[in-house]
């Protein structure tokens, strides 16, 4: 059988096993994704093959995992509920046979094979259409942005896996082996620079990859890397800056469903309601009664919300109910008073903002930092900014070391279930250390035992087994 990376072109989604739910909140329609039925001849099948590509990505890892594994592996969330899967990915105890593990690998390759189609068939394809307003160029430049992403995505999740970058068209190319992670970066960065250079400055909804996203990514990427290049951070993040966003008013509007598509919104997935191509079921497993909910808030977080006087953010983050009447337990909190995401509210309509602009602002201000010894001073200008908004004073950072921890704070309290805890942590090589001294509300340490074997998934064992060379 030939590697999964390629043999998945089912028309479905792959479903999210949760054990013991009294609530089948997983029945989706299929989504449409790029197949070998797709003739490759004119502008309209180049057409089809993109939206394939975007269609493809509203799947389970996009609508839910890259949450769980930015913030449950982090020091944001507990795993909450009762799935072996999840638990596991908080208690850093997963193994190659973890559903998460599987379920993410193949929703990912999934998209770069979509991806992979488009940039090795759209240039063949004979037809003015394409060329009319460079539209050729934008299409190729969309699905390279994406296949960054996900490559991006597989790098800080398990660090050197396979690069396939073409349709496969041998046996020997159906069984790549890994590349090393500085090859995987430099694939991403080609493709973000293409994407950068050729993508629409603007489109008809953010749904769509444009130079913005790009530039984005770059920003992040550059920072990514285990040497960043802060100048290029520096210079990314104001080309986004630069490029036309501009920060929500009020911090709430973000997640309350009504400014989808706002000025501070850089990519941003598009939901359609439940039961439509593109249904977000993700606030059901967030919030309600019945059973116990996933991904709960945990008492650090909250704790440092309050610590820092943040009432906007942990209001708009956090939740609290009373569910002494649930027929559940729990082991972190109290049950008269106990928290749920607050990000993701009406069932179905909520945005997951897969990059906005505070996050890059704030990475600007990282970069500022970074790169000499007396920047602090403009971080600080930007950090303040950020903390306006949500009725804060200004930092009391005064010099470089104690300005990376005030920034390593702000993107955790402005960002928290946004998927970006656990990668900050990863890329400043903090995870172990923060990690490992967390405590529960009483004070006991939580003994995670985090050690550097640890901070990546393994290969999933049906992966191992079909490729010998991922071992």
């Amino acid at each position: 059988m030939k590697l999964k990376i390629y043999s998945l072109i089912a028309a479905s989604t792959i479903t999210l096993a949760l054990s013991s739910c009294k609530k089948d909140f997983l029945d989706q329609t299929p989504i449409t994704q790029v197949g070998p039925d797709v003739a490759f001849a004119d502008a309209a099948a180049a057409e089809k093959l993109i939206q394939g590509a975007y269609d493809g990505m509203y799947n389970d890892y996009h609508i839910w995992d890259y949450m769980t594994n930015g913030d449950v592996r982090s020091d944001n969330a507990y795993a909450g509920g009762d799935n072996p899967a999840n638990i596991q990915l908080d208690l850093f105890t997963v193994n190659s046979t973890n559903g998460n593990v599987t379920r993410d690998w193949n929703s990912l390759y999934s998209d770069i094979k979509n991806c992979n189609l488009i940039l090795t068939n759209v240039p063949n394809i004979q037809d003015a259409k394409l060329d009319a307003g460079d539209r050729r160029k934008q299409i190729l430049a969309e699905a390279s942005i994406l296949r960054a992403y996900m490559y991006f995505n597989l790098v800080r999740t398990w660090g050197s896996v396979p690069l396939v970058v073409k349709v496969p068209t041998n046996d020997s190319e159906f069984y790549p082996s890994k590349a090393s992670v500085d090859a995987i970066y430099a694939q991403i960065i080609t493709d973000l620079e293409y994407g950068a250079a050729n993508a629409r400055s603007s489109a008809p909804n953010k749904g769509i990859m444009t130079k913005g996203v790009a530039n984005a990514l770059l920003a992040k990427v550059y920072a990514s890397k285990a040497t960043p290049d802060w100048a290029k951070v520096s210079t990314y993040c104001d080309a986004v800056i630069n490029g036309g966003y501009s920060l929500i008013s009020n911090y709430d509007f973000l997640w309350d469903s009504n400014h989808k598509n706002n000025s501070e919104a850089i990519w941003e997935m598009q939901y359609d309601g439940y039961g439509g191509l593109h249904g977000n079921w993700m606030p059901s497993v967030l919030v309600g009664t019945g059973w116990k909910r996933f991904n709960t808030p945990s008492n650090d977080l909250a704790k440092a919300f309050d610590n820092e006087g943040d009432a906007v953010r942990k209001a708009s983050s956090i939740k609290f109910n009373n569910v002494v009447s649930e027929g559940w337990s729990d082991s972190y909190w109290s049950k008269t008073s106990y928290p749920y995401i607050n990000k993701y509210r009406a069932d179905d309509k909520s945005d997951n903002y897969i990059l906005r602009l505070a996050d890059i602002m704030l990475l600007k201000a990282e970069a500022l930092n970074e790169l000499s010894a007396g920047g602090w001073s403009s971080a600080a200008t930007i950090i303040n900014t950020i903390r306006g908004r949500v009725k804060l004073g200004i930092t009391s950072a005064t010099d470089q070391a104690s300005m990376r921890l005030a920034i390593e704070k702000e993107r955790r309290l402005e960002l928290a279930f946004e998927g970006q805890r656990w990668f900050d942590l990863l890329r400043t090589n903090r995870a172990m250390a923060v990690m490992n001294a967390q405590t529960d509300g009483a004070g006991a340490n939580l003994n995670y035992n985090v050690t550097a074997g640890k901070l990546y998934f393994p290969i999933p064992q049906d992966e191992l087994d079909k490729n010998p060379n991922v071992r």
